[in-house]
């Protein structure tokens, strides 16, 4: 977790945050994007993180890189591979030359060698970027040696193998040779966020691009990047749940409005109207909705069950009633041909003898029942009437066979008589016209199930059957109809409820995650400009001291830079007074004046403590400001030189000689380009010539006291002497991966000539008694030079002092080549 994490999770566990819904939510959110979907939908927890102590003491600053050398070979306005070595550590760099003289190349060769791009081609028309490639050479490359601390010399290289811009390998070689890929050094972030390069195309769009794009730039260097992406990603969220929440309740509208569109309610429809009531309420009722989908309701509630069963039912078997009217027909004139027949009398005989046999053999009475006469009924009479009977019977038969088949006629007939469906009774609901009628004849038709006879049964069936089976033929047409005009006008509206339940299911959480939120959000954004505020004041401060060095003469005061605004209405307000009165900066500066601000805003940028890069590059910074403006300038990166390598490229002389001028400390290149691209690249000046050159000024000067000359010239000498023990000490130990701010302080430690010298021999400042010998073997000449130098300003040099500083001047020549 980021130290801005941890400061935002220490003030979320502040009372009375901590117990808050929404808390879990910006933590979700400080893990991503992936994690706070995650809790909102329901499959993901976070852990609330233990407080943790703040850290105390500034930001560390990291390993820093320097650049040693930039080789351009074919590329831009170079032509054959020229090299501009620079002194690798902090300091002001000039590289002078006109225009046209390849000394942007090296500029914008550093840029594309370590970022792959370049600013000043972006957004501009393709021949920009085309004319990469230089035409008076066949190969192109492009080469960083860079110096970092504790790891010691890395080279960048870029080599093309074909004509294209991207067609290019890229080569990093660590201090011990071993090749590595440049993500590998973990710049990445870095160089978009402290990026060291100002061109000036960048220079004068850098105000001028929007303030959201400003916003960023400063923010990013202060790790702001991570409030903005958290803020942006609970705004995101919020939106995305609360058009959730909008396309439900649009949804839900639109569905109503279907349903009351539905002509006469649908004749009913009770579907219809659950629906509505289930989408009209505050809370809808997604399970009354999916079960009404789902056809599981009641059957005693459901008119469409109704209709479908009312369908269901079967058409009266007309020609199965016709059959069994005609077998009764049948029947009943077989009876009737029997009746009054000796079969018949034969048959009621029977059965009457019978009657007799069964009431003398249960009461063993010999009296008659019928006539009462006495003694008559004996086992004589019992069996002439058994042998009567059978007798009888076989005469019956055929009226016995008669009286069965109009029997079997009968409960055949009344099978067809069945009783109406029990949920007729209830289907007056349902708005069927012919319900009434059909149930009315239905109930007339079951009635006949209580006709025994056959011919009136018949006469029962074949007077009804027609109009019975028509009645309920028309009832199950009337069903079929209803259900289908129902079906027809449901379908669509259970397709819209069907396609809006998914949504309306992630709709009713999001109703209280999209109040969580804005919770959530309205915290983060207090939380962050606090945090935002707190890490910009040393920018800010630094900023306007920069532009007090740069607005000389200019009657426009930068009274504040701050940031404000988040996501998409983040901005920098540049707050400016002209003449005391509040104004508009871009509005109311000059072209030269907003080049001013503008590199006021970079430099605190580039040069925070967590940038790895110990160097600026700064392409042009003087175009558009006047002499004046020039000289703040200069002393502005001085300033930034202190702690940076700070390589500036002009091709206006002015900055040299406001240098110059003031007397700043500087090492100058001139860079000159000849024909076919051949570009030379020569040390105009640097520390130790240029005390050697004062030197030798002041033995020239024939109206200088020869006293004053003897005192000062020594001094000029002793202070070369000592730049070149310093810049070889430098130089060894970067190069052997020791850290810029342990150098300076062991050079801070020895300041003294002696001690400086034995660095530069020896490498060990303890080791002074071996300095005398070790430049004997270079000449007594040195030995000389090294006790005046010692002297320096304390004592009068008696003896030539043109001998003296060519002798300083070899000295300090033999320091630098052999070491």
């Amino acid at each position: 977790m980021s130290e801005i994490n941890h400061q935002i999770v220490n003030a979320l566990f502040e009372p009375p945050h901590a117990d808050q819904p929404w808390a879990l939510i910006v933590l979700a959110a400080l893990e991503g994007e992936a994690s706070l979907h995650a809790l909102l939908d329901g499959v993901g927890t976070v852990q609330r993180p233990v407080p943790v102590a703040p850290v105390a003491g500034n930001a560390t600053e990291p390993p820093g890189a320097y650049v040693a050398a930039i080789t351009v070979e074919g590329f831009r306005g170079v032509g054959p591979s020229a090299t501009l070595s620079i002194r690798p550590g902090p300091g002001l760099t000039l590289v002078v030359g006109r225009n046209g003289s390849g000394k942007s190349s090296f500029a914008e060769g550093l840029e594309y060698t370590l970022t792959g791009r370049n600013y000043r081609w972006e957004e501009r028309a393709k021949a920009w970027s085309k004319g990469w490639r230089n035409l008076h050479h066949d190969s192109a490359a492009l080469k960083a040696d860079l110096l970092v601390e504790g790891k010691g010399p890395v080279s960048v290289a870029r080599k093309w193998t074909g004509d294209e811009l991207d067609s290019h390998d890229v080569k990093c070689t660590g201090p011990a040779k071993q090749t590595q890929t440049l993500e590998s050094i973990g710049w990445d972030t870095a160089l978009s966020t402290f990026r060291p390069f100002l061109s000036y195309n960048e220079l004068g769009t850098l105000l001028e691009d929007g303030p959201s794009k400003l916003y960023d730039a400063l923010s990013g260097v202060l790790g702001l990047s991570d409030l903005v992406a958290v803020q942006t990603l609970l705004a995101a969220t919020k939106k995305s749940r609360q058009a959730l929440c909008d396309e439900a309740k649009d949804g839900a509208a639109e569905i109503v409005s279907l349903i009351d569109a539905v002509p006469d309610n649908g004749g009913n429809d009770d579907r219809l109207d659950r629906a509505r009531t289930a989408l009209r309420t505050s809370a809808w009722n997604l399970a009354a909705l999916t079960q009404l989908l789902q056809n599981e309701n009641t059957v005693d509630v459901s008119q469409l069950e109704m209709l479908r069963r009312i369908e269901s039912i079967p058409p009266a078997d007309v020609t199965g009633v016709s059959a069994v009217v005609a077998r009764l027909k049948s029947a009943a004139k077989a009876l009737g041909k029997l009746a009054g027949s000796d079969a018949e009398r034969s048959r009621q005989r029977a059965d009457l003898l019978e009657q007799a046999l069964s009431f003398h053999e249960s009461h063993h009475d010999q009296t008659c029942p019928v006539c009462n006469t006495t003694n008559v009924l004996g086992e004589q009479w019992a069996a002439s009437s058994r042998d009567a009977i059978a007798t009888l019977r076989k005469e019956a038969a055929a009226c016995e066979s008669a009286t069965a088949g109009a029997r079997s006629s009968v409960r055949e007939a009344q099978r067809f008589l069945s009783p109406p469906p029990p949920f007729l009774a209830q289907a007056h609901t349902v708005g069927l016209a012919g319900l009434k009628n059909a149930r009315t004849l239905w109930i007339d038709w079951a009635a006949g199930r209580d006709i025994d006879t056959p011919a009136e049964l018949a006469a029962h069936l074949e007077g009804r059957v027609l109009e019975f089976a028509e009645a309920v033929q028309t009832l199950v047409e009337q069903a079929a109809a209803e259900r289908g005009r129902r079906e027809d006008t449901w379908r669509p509206i259970a397709a819209a409820i069907q396609a809006w339940l998914p949504t309306a299911r992630q709709a009713v959480p999001a109703k209280d995650q999209v109040k969580q939120l804005k919770a959530a959000e309205d915290w983060w954004k207090d939380a962050a400009a606090t945090i935002r505020d707190e890490r910009f004041a040393p920018i800010a401060e630094r900023a306007r001291a920069v532009w007090n060095q740069l607005r000389l003469q200019s009657n426009v005061d930068l009274g504040g830079v701050v940031l404000e605004g988040t996501a998409g209405r983040r901005r920098v307000v540049l707050q400016v007074t002209v003449d005391g009165t509040p104004a508009e900066a871009l509005g109311v500066m000059s072209q030269g004046e907003l080049h001013s601000l503008a590199l006021s805003l970079f430099l605190p940028r580039a040069t925070l403590p967590e940038s790895p890069f110990r160097f600026i590059c700064i392409d042009d910074p003087v175009q558009s400001m006047d002499p004046t403006r020039v000289e703040g300038l200069a002393r502005a990166l001085a300033d930034a030189a202190k702690t940076r390598q700070v390589i500036v490229f002009t091709h206006d002389d002015r900055l040299p000689q406001a240098v110059r001028r003031l007397g700043l400390q500087a090492n100058v290149h001139s860079v000159t380009r000849r024909a076919r691209s051949v570009v030379e690249v020569r040390e105009v000046v640097d520390p130790m010539t240029t005390l050697i050159d004062d030197a030798r000024a002041v033995t020239l000067t024939e109206d200088l006291p020869t006293d004053v000359a003897a005192r000062v010239v020594p001094g000029f000498c002793r202070a070369a002497v000592e730049a070149a023990c310093m810049e070889v000490v430098r130089r060894r130990r970067l190069t052997s991966g020791e850290t810029h701010d342990a150098v300076e302080e062991l050079l801070a430690t020895n300041a003294r000539t002696h001690p400086l010298m034995a660095l530069a021999l020896f490498d060990d400042e303890k080791r002074t008694s071996e300095v005398m010998p070790k430049l004997l073997k270079v000449g007594s000449w040195a030995v000389d030079v090294f006790k005046i130098c010692k002297a320096g300003a304390h004592e009068r040099h008696e003896g030539d002092l043109k001998l003296l500083v060519d002798y300083s001047a070899r000295l300090v020549k033999h320091l630098a080549a052999s070491h």
